[in-house]
Formats: C-alpha cells, structure tokens, sequence
C-alpha cells in the first residue's frame, strides 16, 4: 500500500498506518435550530466521532445567481436554516466544552475571515468549490490544510486546484466522493480511491452519501485514511441532508467496522505470531 505523506488535524495524524478518523458532518441537518445543533453534537460525540464538522455561509454568498439562475430556489431553502454568527459562536463554544473537534465548511472568503475568528483549525471545502480560486487563495493565508471534496472533477482538475497549496506548502487531504445525494451504493465508484492515491502525495480519504454503513470499511480498505458521513438525530426528517444520514448507533458501528477492517490490513501481531510457521517447514 503507497505510504502517502502524514497529514496532521487538530492533534490527529491522519495516513498511512494510522487508525482512520471518522468526520460526523452535522452540516445543517440542524435546520437552524440552535438547540438541535447542540444535540446533535453530543450525539456525535456519544457516537466516538473524531470530528464534527458544520456548514458555515450566508446563503446570498453560497450561491452565483449569475452563473446558475435556478440557484435562486437553493439560496431562499439553506437561508431557512443557516446559524447567526451569534449562534454559531455559542454552537463551537459548546462543542469545545464537550472536548468535541470542530471544522467547518466555507464557501466565500468573508466567511474564512469569520471562522478565523472561531479559530477553525481546518477548512473544508466542497466539491461544488473545488475550482474556486479566490476562495482556495484566502484560506492558504491562514496557512491551515484543508480536506477537499473532488466529487464532479478529475485528476487534471484537482492538480490545478491544488497546485497553489503545494507551491505554499499547505497540507491538504482529498476526499474521493460522489456528488449524488443519496447516492447508490452500486455507484460508489470507489476504485477512483486507488487513482487520486497514485497521483496525488497526501491522505485521500471518502465522503460517503449512500445510506447505512456499509460503504466506509470497504472504502478503507480501498485505501482512505479518513470518512466523512452525514449526521443526524433524526432520519425521517427530508430537510436537508438528515434522509440519508447515520445516527450515533450507526456511527458506533462505523467505528467497529472499520477497527476491524484495520486489524485485518495491518495485522500487528502476524510477524510475532507468524501463522505460517507450521507449514513453512514442509517447504522443499
């Protein structure tokens, strides 16, 4: 397996044989409920989440109504449900008080500019501003690595896309991910996993949209060293991404599975215990 380079988030390692973290993205399942968020983060957290990650963005900048008309319909639905920077204040204040890791989402730079003042420790950026220039050049001034979603892109895209980060020496992680909400489990396409690996230095992890758990262990397998999965305390809920996003008890067998899938890729005990030993002496 190709030792990419150790990328460090807020205290944790994350690459090659090290154990994988898990991203609960609450995203806005919250709905802008205050409240909601708060719980959401303790469920999170009861879950064994290694990081929880928010959305943060004024909707009337999320959105380019001059490139996409029919953007309109997005910016009056996620305007329902975005936190005031009041409320997102006393969201991470509470979320570090629970000892929980928090990042966030942005989409514009005055919103790096905000969750500068958070003291976000990693920016993640969308699939949907892969290929946003500015955006990806105002957070290489806070010299913090980024997790980049390339759902909708390919090998040549991501390269000019990160192309800056290198010549700054800006770590960063790439997140193989299908940008389908919800997505089929059948197109999961996680051989792409093995591509970004080749090509590019770095971690490469997967942002799972497909419903369960299934998905996550075999994308480690495949080689991610990090998941990200979307998150809620209800998913009979159709707002938002809640439809299609795990619970705590979900998240808890995520962990499981994938501590498994660990042990069964590095197997740290197999040169101690060697269970080729006996038949190894039948070889002429």
């Amino acid at each position: 397996m190709k030792k990419n380079k150790i990328v460090e988030i807020d205290g944790i390692e994350v690459g090659y044989n090290r154990p994988v973290p898990v991203i609960a993205e609450i995203g806005v399942n919250h709905l802008g409920d205050l409240d909601r968020a708060k719980k959401m983060v303790d469920l999170a957290n009861e879950g064994g989440a290694d990081f929880i990650k928010f959305q943060t963005y004024v909707a009337e900048r999320r959105y380019d109504l001059s490139k996409n008309p029919k953007a309109k319909h997005f910016i009056e639905m996620t305007k329902k449900w975005q936190l005031s920077e009041e409320d997102e204040i006393e969201l991470w204040d509470y979320a570090r008080k629970q000892k929980a890791k928090v990042f966030t989402s942005v989409y514009d730079t005055k919103t790096v500019k905000f969750a500068e003042k958070l003291e976000n420790p990693v920016y993640k950026i969308a699939a949907f501003e892969i290929t946003n220039k500015e955006l990806i050049s105002e957070i290489i001034k806070t010299k913090k690595p980024l997790i980049i979603s390339c759902g909708m892109t390919n090998v040549d895209e991501i390269k000019k896309s990160v192309r800056p980060l290198d010549d700054n020496k800006i770590d960063y992680i790439l997140l193989h991910t299908v940008s389908s909400y919800p997505l089929q489990k059948v197109h999961s396409n996680l051989k792409k996993i093995y591509e970004l690996l080749e090509n590019f230095d770095c971690p490469i992890g997967h942002s799972d949209h497909t419903h369960g758990t299934d998905i996550p262990p075999i994308a480690v397998a495949a080689g991610a060293k990090i998941i990200e999965k979307h998150f809620t305390d209800n998913p009979k809920l159709r707002e938002s991404d809640n439809f299609f996003s795990i619970t705590s008890s979900e998240l808890k067998e995520i962990k499981f599975k994938i501590k498994k899938v660990e042990e069964y890729i590095y197997s740290p005990d197999f040169e101690n215990n060697d269970p080729e030993k006996f038949m190894r002496s039948f070889r002429k």
